[in-house]
């Protein structure tokens, strides 16, 4: 059916996949927005929170600590 249908047809079934595939690329995104809308505000809120992210993604350590690497070796 589809290959013997008009342009208009196939164009309607192409823009409703398309509408479908943004459709669940906006859910997505919303949800997205909304666990970084919620970090954001713990970030601002808790200052525990921020000195973990500081440590875990800066590799910070406090004055007086050791930071120790383990390193894997090659096989």
């Amino acid at each position: 059916m589809y290959l013997f249908a008009n342009a208009g047809f196939v164009d309607l079934v192409s823009r409703t996949r398309e509408r479908h595939r943004l459709q669940r690329v906006l859910v997505r995104l919303r949800a997205d927005h909304e666990a970084l809308t919620r970090e954001w505000s713990r970030i601002q809120q808790d200052p525990s929170f921020t000195e973990y992210l500081i440590r875990k993604n800066l590799g910070f350590v406090k004055k007086g600590e050791v930071e120790y690497q383990i390193l894997k070796k090659d096989k």
